[in-house]
């Protein structure tokens, strides 16, 4: 049997002061490494914080202050002043009853360089006065040309803006452009079809209106289709067929569109309305007039406007797009209760494929007495807000700079980009 060598006394001493040696370097490395993370900390951070500071101070030296707030997003911008001008107002009142009177909004409040410019007031004039010089009632672009940077709205030389809607949409341009002296054309695209699409052009300022006429998101044409005129309904249809959009003058200056304006909301509610009428009893939830939408026809308006704005931004890469807010009837309540919801459809979908909101029914909901029928918003007050909008976001997207709206609004008009992002979140819808 083997028997292990028992240590001898010289080799004992070595042992221990070689675990001794290895247990203290050990001890020592743990400390360094310890101590010296607890001094590089702070002094990292103070570091960091130095280098932040520089960076904000060097920012702060190199950029101008910048102003986004897109004004009509914001209330009190819809302005119709009586027909006679009121007693001044006085506040606070001297009487006992609080009284509230109907004051002239004050004139530093209108002209405030955060209010947007009245440029309908602005182009009409200008207009006029280019008419007026060249003497010629049949003038064209070319008659104009050498006027194109007067006024201030050289920004405004060639632009195109193109809208997919309805007759709402069709009309406000149309209004829009008799303010101009001009009237809106139908090219004949079909033998029964009326307004497939219209076109106005200013030749002043080279300024084009396309309007394409959409008859909601239906695939097909239903046998219970109310509307006899309306034979073509599914918008990829009425693209191949009618619209043809890349064959109008839609390109202005960079190639593409300058500002594209889209809904899809009316005629689909008359769809849903009268379809369940058609297919239900009128004591069941979807044979009502009145109703919200049932979960069905939420989840189809959503899947083809999804389609419907997936070909516009297929179709138009790099274009302006705003989603133009839904309008109600004249006389409006239960009978509109689908609106809101796809109203938020369409604001949900303009988020999601980063385009702008266009607020302008939203501005003048309710105010049925400005209405010219039951659909559709009449000519004046709410025209003219419509046609200072388009000119607005124009302005931006022409990247017409301070000159349209001074330093106070800096960068807002410097380029549709300019302030974007700041635009296209869900906030304030």
């Amino acid at each position: 049997m083997a028997v292990l060598p028992r240590p001898t006394n010289d080799s004992r001493p070595a042992s221990k002061l070689w675990v001794v040696g290895a247990g203290t370097v050990l001890i020592l490395f743990l400390a360094s490494a310890f101590y010296t993370d607890i001094l590089r900390s702070p002094l990292d951070y103070a570091e960091s914080k130095a280098n932040e500071f520089c960076q904000v101070s060097k920012g702060d030296e190199n950029t101008k202050p910048r102003n986004c707030q897109d004004p009509y997003r914001r209330p009190g911008f819809l302005i119709i002043p009586p027909k006679s001008d009121p007693a001044s107002a006085v506040y606070p009142p001297q009487q006992e009853e609080l009284v509230f009177n109907d004051t002239q909004v004050p004139q530093e409040i209108l002209e405030g360089p955060e209010m947007p410019k009245q440029w309908m007031q602005i182009a009409t004039k200008e207009h006029r006065r280019r008419v007026k010089a060249v003497k010629n009632k049949h003038a064209t672009v070319d008659d104009f040309a050498a006027m194109k940077d007067e006024g201030g709205l050289g920004w405004l030389w060639g632009r195109r803006v193109v809208e997919f809607g309805d007759s709402v949409d069709r009309y406000e341009a149309g209004y829009t452009c008799k303010e101009f002296g001009y009237e809106m054309y139908f090219p004949k695209v079909h033998p029964i079809e009326k307004f497939p699409k219209g076109i106005c052009e200013i030749p002043s300022f080279n300024l084009t209106f396309v309007v394409f006429h959409s008859a909601g998101g239906f695939t097909y044409r239903p046998k219970w289709f109310w509307y006899k005129e309306m034979r073509i309904i599914p918008f990829e249809e009425r693209w191949k067929k009618l619209w043809k959009p890349h064959h109008e003058p839609i390109q202005g200056p960079k190639g593409r569109p300058d500002l594209l304006l889209w809904q899809n909301g009316l005629w689909d509610q008359r769809g849903f309305q009268v379809g369940g009428r058609k297919h239900h009893d009128a004591n069941t939830t979807v044979g009502q007039w009145s109703r919200q939408l049932v979960w069905e026809e939420l989840q189809f308006y959503t899947s083809r406007l999804k389609v419907y704005v997936e070909m516009l931004v297929k179709e138009f890469p790099d274009t302006p797009m705003m989603f133009r807010t839904l309008t109600y009837h004249q006389h409006t309540g239960m009978s509109d209760a689908m609106m809101p919801e796809m109203d938020r459809v369409g604001r949900a979908m303009a988020e999601k494929y980063g385009h702008e909101i266009f607020e302008w029914a939203r501005m003048i909901h309710l105010l049925g007495k400005h209405w010219a029928d039951r659909t559709h918003p009449a000519e004046g007050a709410l025209s003219w807000l419509w046609g200072n909008m388009v000119l607005e976001y124009l302005a931006r997207s022409a990247g017409a700079g301070v000159a349209a709206g001074g330093e106070e609004r800096y960068p807002y008009f410097e380029g549709w980009d300019a302030c974007h992002e700041e635009h296209v979140g869900w906030g304030g819808r």
